[in-house]
């Protein structure tokens, strides 16, 4: 990364700071959807970053919360990634009209990924029909996945304005939907409006012969829109699981309740990775392939399989990096820690913390403070 590009980081963030209110941000009641469509992953990361900003209260809420009136005690709630028609099959039709009441009344709603399937207009799919657009090509979903580029339109630049300035994002994204609008005649006839763009995808994601090149350019990578009273944003992508980019969770999370205006701290780092990368097919094989490196290989085989993990915008695997800071070997134990710190892998920050207390060799407590230490700088 150029002297260059930091100094201009440095730059927007102080503008930023200096223009920001004082008015302390009010208290956000959040609640995350944990059904039979909620990935662990997707949903884990989701809540840990909903947790960055210490305004935010977050819980967990399940189809029998809903039912029992849980959305009367909630400001948002967020529909995560994982299986799209799951998540209409767990809540059943009962449960979805309590949602859709909730965002008429002025309720807002985060979906992710598979929760931007679930909450489109999609015919012949088990979908809500809530955020003004359908699914592309529903047949091909599977695109593959990797750390996208993407451009803010001039909404995102109001949205994120410590980003006005940059002209391409580079977020991770894994299979979520390329979405178009909906039919006009089916929103004449639903509280949805029609979408605002708020990114827009410039990867060519298709990894596979079977899917067609030059779908994704230009698709919606956030989109906003309101229902009835309500505000939804839709992201087809993982700002939650993108180094640099957590911090957007909390921020939509405030637009949706209506709150944007308030106070809201700088959460910015320079990106950890600046460039696109789009996994092929040997990566993913390569990927599920270092499971068993992980729990049965050398030394030297575990620090080669988390420098390629460094190298490649991992979904699964990162998963596996807090238990190798328990390994027996000190050398991965200080690779797992920088891997953690420089992924800025929310999830593994009680892992980190614990591992860091007990660690007795003094080079890797050294490694482990500093992962901390950072790790707990992106809270506010």
């Amino acid at each position: 990364m150029t002297k260059r590009f930091i100094y201009l980081f440095a730059a927007l963030l102080c503008a930023f700071s200096c223009t920001q209110k004082t008015t302390p941000a009010p208290t956000l009641r959040v609640g995350m959807l944990n059904g039979l469509g909620s990935g662990h992953t997707n949903m884990t990361e989701a809540f840990a970053a909903a947790n960055l900003d210490s305004h935010i209260k977050i819980r967990y809420i399940t189809s029998a919360d809903i039912s029992n009136g849980v959305l009367n005690n909630l400001d948002v709630i967020i529909i995560p990634g994982g299986a799209g028609s799951m998540h209409t099959f767990s809540l059943g039709q009962t449960n979805i009209k309590l949602i859709k009441q909730f965002a008429e009344n002025g309720g807002g709603i985060l979906c992710i990924c598979a929760g931007a399937y679930a909450l489109s207009h999609t015919p012949d799919y088990a979908c809500f029909g809530m955020n003004g657009a359908q699914v592309f090509d529903l047949d091909h979903s599977s695109r593959g996945q990797g750390l996208c580029s993407v451009a803010l339109t001039e909404e995102g630049k109001k949205l994120f304005p410590e980003l006005k300035d940059i002209d391409t994002l580079h977020i991770m994204f894994e299979n979520g939907p390329m979405l178009v609008p909906a039919d006009s005649a089916v929103l004449a006839e639903s509280p949805a409006t029609e979408y605002t763009p708020i990114a827009l995808m410039l990867s060519d994601v298709h990894v596979g012969e079977e899917f067609q090149p030059g779908i994704s350019p230009g698709k919606p990578f956030f989109l906003a829109n309101n229902y009835g009273k309500g505000r939804i944003f839709t992201s087809i992508g993982h700002p939650e699981g993108s180094a640099s980019f957590s911090w957007m969770i909390p921020r939509i999370l405030f637009w949706c309740a209506g709150k944007e205006d308030q106070a809201y701290p700088v959460i910015y780092n320079a990106p950890y990775n600046d460039t696109e990368i789009i996994m092929s097919e040997e990566d993913l094989q390569k990927e599920g392939s270092l499971y068993r490196t992980f729990v049965y290989g050398t030394k030297e085989e575990k620090l080669k399989g988390i420098e390629w993990m460094m190298a490649h915008p991992s979904w699964s695997m990162k998963s596996w990096a807090p238990c190798l800071l328990y390994d027996k070997d000190p050398e991965v134990r200080i690779v797992a820690a920088k891997y953690i710190s420089e992924s800025e892998l929310l999830t593994a920050k009680k892992d980190l913390e614990a591992a860091f207390a007990i660690e007795s060799n003094e080079t890797a407590k050294a490694e482990m403070q500093k992962a901390v230490e950072h790790i707990q700088s992106l809270y506010r």
